[in-house]
C-alpha cells in the first residue's frame, strides 16, 4: 500500500492505469477481491476499441439476449446486477494509497486485462450515459483481480470455464417454492419422497413420476374452469414458462398451499389412467380428426376428469368420493368416450382440410382449438 501517490505521477506511467474509489479491499492468497460501484466502472469499457485494449476474448455483444436482459437489471433493478456475479481482471500490478489530504483509499489498476466479465463491463459503460450516477451508485460490483503466475492461471481456467457450468433451468427454480418445499417435508407413507428435480416415488421400488408428471396431472385435475395451464403443461417449453413464474394464476392453481400427498397421488393417479386408456385405443382412431387423441391427449384426459371428480376435493384427506374406485373402473371409459366425442366435433367444426394429416397435427395442440371444442361440447 503507498500513500501521498499523486495521479500526475501516475500519468508519468508507461502502462494504463484504471484507478477508482473502492468501497470495500481484501487481499486474498491469490490476488485481490474489491467492491466497487457500477459509476466507477463505466469509464473502463467506454471506448469502442475497449475490448481490444483490455485484451477481452471477445468483444460486445450488442444484440444478445442476455445483454438485454443484464441492461434492463441494470437500469430496473441496479441492486441486483452486481450480486449475482463478478469481473475477473488481470493487472501487472495493483496499487493502494491515499491521495494528498484527503483520507478515502484508492486503488490503481497498472497494466489492467478483462479476463472473464466483458459484456457486463460493456453494459455498463453502454446504459451509464442514460442513467444518474446516483442510479448506477446503488450497482455494487465484485471484482478479483489476479497479477503474476496466478493472472495466466486465470486466462487458461476462464477461457474454458463455461464447459463446466451445469446452466439452471426453471425446474431448478421450483425448490424456491415455499408449497413445494412444504410438500417435501410432508409424510409419503414408507420410503417415499417428492422432489421436484428428482419427481416423486412411492415406497421402495414404487412407480416414479417426473416432475412433469406431477405438473400435468395437477393441470388435468385443476379447478380452473378453462385448460390454460394443462395446455401450457402439455409442451416442454409451456411448462418451463409455468415453472418460470410463481406468481402466475396458472401456477398458483397447482401448487398452493393447501396441497397435500394425498392429492398430488389421485391426481397423478388419475392421469395415469386416463392417458393408459388413450394408447390402448385401436391405432385407427387417431387418423384425421382423430389425431387430436395422439397430439392433444392432455386436453382429452382434463375434459374426462371434469366429468367424474369433486375437484375442490383434490387435497382433501377426508373426502367421502371413492377416488380409487372411480379412477379403476369409470376413468378409462370416459376418457375413451370423451375422446370420440371431441374428435368428432373436430370434425364436425372443421370437416375438411386440403393440406392433408400433417394440418390435423399441427392444429390439434393449439389452445384455440381446444376452447372451440370444449365449447361445442358443453365441458
Amino acid at each position: 500500500m503507498h500513500a501521498n501517490f499523486s495521479s500526475a505521477e501516475l500519468a508519468l506511467s508507461a502502462e494504463p492505469v484504471f484507478s477508482f474509489r473502492p468501497l470495500h479491499v481484501a487481499q486474498l492468497s491469490r490476488g485481490w477481491a474489491v467492491d466497487v460501484r457500477a459509476s466507477d466502472l463505466a469509464p473502463l469499457a467506454a471506448s469502442a476499441d475497449a475490448a481490444r485494449h483490455l485484451g477481452a476474448g471477445r468483444g460486445y455483444l450488442h444484440d444478445s439476449e442476455q445483454n438485454h436482459g443484464l441492461a434492463r437489471m441494470l437500469r430496473e433493478r441496479p441492486e441486483d446486477f452486481g450480486a449475482a456475479s463478478h469481473i475477473v481482471l488481470g493487472a501487472d500490478e495493483v496499487e493502494l494509497f491515499t491521495e494528498p489530504g484527503t483520507f478515502a483509499d484508492l486503488v490503481h489498476i497498472i497494466g489492467p486485462e478483462c479476463i472473464d466479465g466483458m459484456q457486463r463491463l460493456k453494459v455498463i459503460a453502454h446504459v451509464a450515459g442514460e442513467l444518474s450516477r446516483e442510479h448506477l451508485d446503488r450497482s455494487v460490483v465484485r471484482l478479483e483481480i489476479v497479477c503474476g503466475p496466478e493472472r495466466e492461471r486465470a486466462r487458461r481456467v476462464y477461457d474454458v470455464a463455461e464447459r463446466y457450468v451445469n446452466a439452471s433451468t426453471a425446474q431448478d427454480k421450483l425448490i424456491r417454492c415455499r408449497h413445494i418445499v412444504r410438500l417435501m417435508d410432508c409424510d409419503w407413507e414408507g420410503d417415499g419422497f417428492f422432489c421436484p428435480r428428482r419427481g416423486m416415488a412411492t415406497g421402495p421400488g414404487g412407480p416414479l413420476f417426473s416432475m412433469a408428471d406431477v405438473t400435468r396431472a395437477l393441470a388435468c385435475l385443476s379447478v380452473a374452469p378453462r385448460p390454460y395451464a394443462a395446455h401450457l403443461a402439455s409442451t416442454e417449453e409451456g411448462l418451463d414458462a409455468l415453472w418460470s413464474d410463481f406468481s402466475s394464476p396458472h401456477y398458483k392453481g397447482l401448487f398452493h398451499g393447501t396441497m397435500a400427498p394425498v392429492g398430488v397421488m389421485r391426481a397423478l393417479e388419475a392421469w395415469r389412467a386416463a392417458r393408459d386408456a388413450l394408447s390402448a385405443m385401436p391405432k385407427r382412431c387417431s387418423e384425421r380428426h382423430g389425431h387430436l387423441i395422439a397430439y392433444a391427449p392432455e386436453l382429452i384426459c382434463w375434459a374426462a376428469c371434469r366429468k367424474l371428480f369433486p375437484l375442490a376435493e383434490l387435497h382433501d384427506q377426508r373426502s367421502g368420493y371413492a377416488w380409487d374406485q372411480v379412477i379403476r373402473h369409470q376413468l378409462p371409459g370416459e376418457t375413451v368416450r370423451m375422446a370420440e366425442r371431441l374428435v368428432e366435433y373436430y370434425r364436425l367444426g372443421r370437416p375438411k382440410d386440403g393440406k392433408g394429416d400433417r394440418s390435423y397435427k399441427a392444429k390439434a395442440p393449439e389452445l384455440e382449438l381446444w376452447l372451440e371444442l370444449l365449447d361445442m361440447a358443453g365441458v
